[in-house]
């Protein structure tokens, strides 16, 4: 699986690093054996998941939730993670943001 990082999606990533040490772990361990099945499939190809917060070791109702654009079954874009204990949810609207946001960067990236 080759995940295509951005610098919108990381500055997401570390600031939940610096509160939830742990955390880079719980990501790896996410990565490795990311599927498809049981997540939800907000819409076209757009995905979200839970990764466990060992930072906070309790249900999973604390865990992470990570929003991932599948490009194609090789190629994702993570577009927008967060933290349960900080934010209930994300809306339509903020997870379009983001994806604007990112593909912008990408094809700034590539021209």
């Amino acid at each position: 699986m080759n995940i295509i990082k951005t610098d919108f999606f990381q500055q997401q990533f570390d600031k939940l690093k610096r509160k939830y040490p742990k955390m880079l772990g719980d990501y790896s361990a996410f990565v490795k054996n990311i599927k498809l099945e049981p997540f939800s499939n907000l819409w076209n190809n757009v995905y979200k998941f839970r990764i466990k917060n060992s930072s906070i070791p309790t249900w999973k109702r604390w865990w992470f939730r990570i929003i991932i654009l599948f490009l194609d079954l090789e190629n994702i874009i993570p577009l927008f993670i967060y933290s349960k204990t900080e934010k209930e949810n994300v809306n339509m609207q903020e997870i379009l943001n983001a994806k604007k946001i990112i593909l912008k960067e990408l094809q700034e990236k590539n021209s």
